[in-house]
């Protein structure tokens, strides 16, 4: 009897080293998890932030000048037809529809447009009379139409995931307006001008302090990080590191759709988990008022947010007015 209860305390003592050790290494595997997505949802909009951040080192090497923002604001603008096409697809394919490809072309694709404009944003192309900054501008109105559809595709990802992950993802995007500001800061541009006599000694010609490295470092760090973003997509993909944290969304279904999601494919979930589906309570919906109410202040804030506040960005980050002897104002015509 003394026996079989020693033995009882070591299986029960067994059982709960097995179980601490579980929690914690499904807790690493949450911390894991989040950082991906995290590093994933770095993708989505940090070129485009990067570019503006950027233009007005741009602006004294190309033949656009002041006018660059605007015209990247209408590239902002125009590309916004592409999440339009990606809806359409979406209701068009139905159930046969995956975001998963779409993932994969964004984040590949905007690695080789940062590519390309980081070697030849000072290239022009003579065209309709005038020289023309076509590289920079082709990559990107590139850079927009992906940047744009990105928010669309990378939360329609995020629904095979628990709903706590969606902090992650807005973390993600949040820093993606962090980490290029942090950049232009090491960069070390948009020092104070310094004054100097022109070669006839009759007017003052402004000098601007030079950055610590050029635009095609930075763009190059950007395309670094979105390098990272492709890896950190790759590991959610093809790892169990999302069987490990548990933080795939169980999927209730019902009979008609038992067999399709027993069948796999990108559309099914990462973890599933087959239950028959029961009406319980009748689902709560919002008031067609407050719904439209909604939906007209999102349309608002994006209409400044990508249509107005780009084009004036450039302006903010190297103002007309420097200091210049003093208490007199040098100012830009």
């Amino acid at each position: 009897m003394k026996f079989d209860t020693q033995v009882d305390s070591i299986n029960t003592y067994n059982d709960n080293h097995q179980s601490v050790h579980k929690q914690s290494k499904r807790k690493y595997a949450q911390i894991i998890c989040f950082i991906l997505i995290v590093v994933m949802n770095l993708s989505a909009w940090i070129d485009l932030q990067g570019v503006f951040v950027e233009l007005p080192i741009m602006i004294s090497f190309i033949p656009e000048g002041w006018t660059i923002p605007s015209i990247v604001g209408l590239c902002l603008c125009a590309a916004n037809i592409m999440p339009a096409i990606v809806t359409f697809l979406r209701w068009y394919q139905g159930k046969r529809f995956s975001e998963i490809p779409y993932i994969y072309i964004i984040i590949i694709i905007g690695i080789v447009s940062c590519c390309v404009l980081a070697f030849t944003w000072q290239e022009t192309t003579y065209l309709f009379g005038r020289e023309r900054s076509l590289w920079l501008l082709g990559s990107v109105f590139t850079l927009c139409m992906l940047d744009s559809t990105s928010s669309l595709v990378f939360f329609d990802y995020m629904k095979r995931f628990r709903i706590r992950y969606l902090t992650a993802v807005f973390l993600g995007e949040g820093l993606t307006g962090v980490i290029p500001t942090l950049l232009l800061l090491l960069q070390g541009s948009g020092g104070e001008a310094i004054c100097i006599q022109s070669n006839n000694d009759t007017t003052l010609e402004p000098t601007f302090t030079q950055p610590r490295f050029s635009v095609t470092i930075y763009m190059l760090l950007i395309t670094s990080i979105i390098v990272a973003s492709l890896i950190a997509f790759i590991l959610l993909r093809w790892t169990n590191i999302v069987a490990l944290a548990d933080a795939a969304e169980p999927t209730k279904l019902n009979g008609s759709t038992l067999k399709t999601a027993l069948d796999g494919g990108e559309n099914s979930p990462m973890v599933p988990i087959v239950e028959l589906f029961k009406p319980s309570k009748p689902m709560k919906h919002i008031p067609t008022s407050t719904f439209i109410f909604l939906l007209s202040l999102n349309t608002y804030n994006s209409f400044v947010l990508y249509g107005i506040l780009p084009s004036l960005s450039t302006y903010s980050l190297l103002p007309y007015g420097r200091k210049f002897e003093g208490n007199q104002f040098l100012f830009d015509d």
